[in-house]
């Protein structure tokens, strides 16, 4: 059979034969010119090699959304579980830092001395407290001391008060934790 189609007419087929439309006549025409036309069989390859590309571009552009939806969602997860966490240990860490390390002002009675030379301030601390810190000011005569206590626990034993300061002027009043427990004027013990 003799082949009357030229080369214009065979690349504007060439799509159609690609995508499978044609008629076996027109098929069979294509391909026989193809047979005996190098151009336009190098045509034809380069379009199947186009289409190839195409279709794997498509078959990566598909990976690529699938994997960027699972990036998405395991995101969401870890900032969800993050969130969690963080709502959960907030409470925590003040439940533990009060436990442990929160600083309290007990209302407590107090044994207070006077002398020329020193004020001696002694206490028995509440069951499951110990004494954590001293803090002793002194300004015109006034002794004020502030004394602060944290839970017991097994690394932190329970300890007394027991402290001892050496004032630099006579003193007129002592005060602990805000509440007058010796005066000079009286000179008696104030405590409740």
């Amino acid at each position: 059979m003799k082949n009357n189609l030229s080369c214009e007419i065979v690349r504007d087929l060439l799509p159609s034969y690609i995508d499978h439309v044609l008629s076996d006549t027109s098929v069979q025409a294509v391909e026989e010119h193809i047979r005996e036309c190098g151009a336009c069989a190098k045509v034809l390859a380069d379009m199947r090699l186009s289409e190839e590309v195409v279709q794997e571009n498509r078959q990566q552009d598909r990976e690529i959304d699938y994997l960027k939806k699972v990036k998405r969602r395991h995101r969401l997860v870890v900032c969800c579980i993050l969130t969690v966490v963080v709502l959960l240990a907030i409470p925590a860490v003040e439940i533990i830092k009060n436990m442990c390390f929160g600083e309290y002002i007990l209302k407590m009675d107090y044994d207070v001395t006077v002398s020329d030379d020193q004020v001696a301030i002694k206490g028995e601390v509440l069951d499951g407290f110990t004494t954590a810190e001293s803090k002793i000011n002194e300004k015109d005569g006034i002794v004020d001391a502030r004394i602060y206590y944290v839970p017991s626990t097994f690394f932190r034993q329970k300890k007394e008060v027991d402290e001892v300061y050496r004032p630099k002027a006579d003193v007129q009043k002592v005060y602990i934790n805000g509440e007058l427990f010796w005066e000079k004027d009286t000179g008696t013990d104030m405590t409740p």
